[in-house]
C-alpha cells in the first residue's frame, strides 16, 4: 500500500529552500512555498503546489498563506537568526504539526529546540538520509544536495546489477554507495528493499553516498 501523500510549507527559498521545495513537488506532495523575494517566489512556482511572496515573520501573512493545515512546515531559511525563531514560535502558535528549522550555529539550534522546533537541521553538514529520510519516507528525490560532499539520486538499475541481488551485489561495501529504496513499475516504491530479490533492469534505485561514489556509479 503506498503511503498517503504529505504536505509541505517551505519557508525561505535560497538554495536550500528551493532544492527542498522542488523535490519534494516532484515526489507528489503538496507544496507551498513563502519568501519575501519575488524573484526567488517565481523560481520554483511553477513545480510547487502554491507560492506566496509575503513577510513570513508575520502571524497574519502565515495564517492568510493557511500554513496551518499542512501537516510539516521547513523554515529553510537560518542565516537571519530573529527572523528564524520568530517564525518557528508563529508556526508552532498556529498549530502545525511537524516544525523543521535551519540553524546556523549551535547555540541558534538550541534556541529553536527551545521554542519548540521538532526537528533541526544543519544542511552543510547534515547528510541527506537524515533530512529527506524524515521528511518523506517513502520517496526517492531524483537528485538533491546538503553539502558539498553528499548527495542522493535516483538511477536506472546499472546494467550490471541485472540478474544479480543487492545481497550478491553489496554494494555499500563495493561502492560505498547505500541503496535507499527501490523502485519498480509493478510494485511501486519499496525502501525495504528485499537483498534476496534479483534486478530485472525495469527499477529504479536511490542511492546516497559521496559525490565521488555516486560518480562512480552513474559513469
Amino acid at each position: 500500500m503506498k503511503q498517503k501523500r504529505k504536505s509541505f510549507c517551505i519557508i525561505g527559498l535560497g538554495r536550500f529552500g528551493q532544492t527542498l521545495a522542488v523535490n519534494l513537488a516532484r515526489t507528489g506532495h503538496q507544496v507551498l512555498v513563502i519568501d519575501e523575494s519575488e524573484d526567488c517566489v517565481n523560481t520554483v512556482s511553477d513545480v510547487v503546489t502554491n507560492a506566496v511572496v509575503g513577510d513570513p515573520t508575520s502571524e497574519s501573512v502565515l495564517r492568510a498563506a493557511d500554513v496551518q493545515s499542512y501537516d510539516c512546515a521547513v523554515v529553510a531559511s537560518g542565516s537571519n537568526i530573529n527572523d528564524s525563531i520568530l517564525t518557528v514560535m508563529n508556526l508552532k502558535d498556529l498549530g502545525i504539526g511537524q516544525v523543521v528549522a535551519r540553524a546556523s550555529s549551535d547555540q541558534h539550534r538550541r534556541v529553536l529546540e527551545k521554542i519548540g522546533a521538532d526537528m533541526v537541521v544543519f544542511p552543510e553538514q547534515d547528510m541527506g538520509e537524515k533530512i529527506v529520510g524524515i521528511l518523506d519516507r517513502n520517496n526517492v528525490l531524483e537528485y538533491i544536495e546538503f553539502s558539498d560532499k553528499h548527495s542522493i539520486v535516483e538511477i536506472p538499475v546499472p546494467e550490471r546489477w541485472v540478474g544479480k541481488s543487492l545481497a550478491e551485489l553489496d554494494v555499500r561495501k563495493r561502492s560505498g554507495v547505500t541503496v535507499l529504496a527501490v523502485s519498480d513499475p509493478e510494485h511501486g516504491m519499496n525502501i525495504s528493499p528485499d537483498a534476496a530479490r534479483k534486478f530485472t533492469g525495469s527499477e529504479t534505485v536511490a542511492l546516497l553516498g559521496e559525490n565521488s561514489a555516486i560518480d562512480r556509479m552513474t559513469k
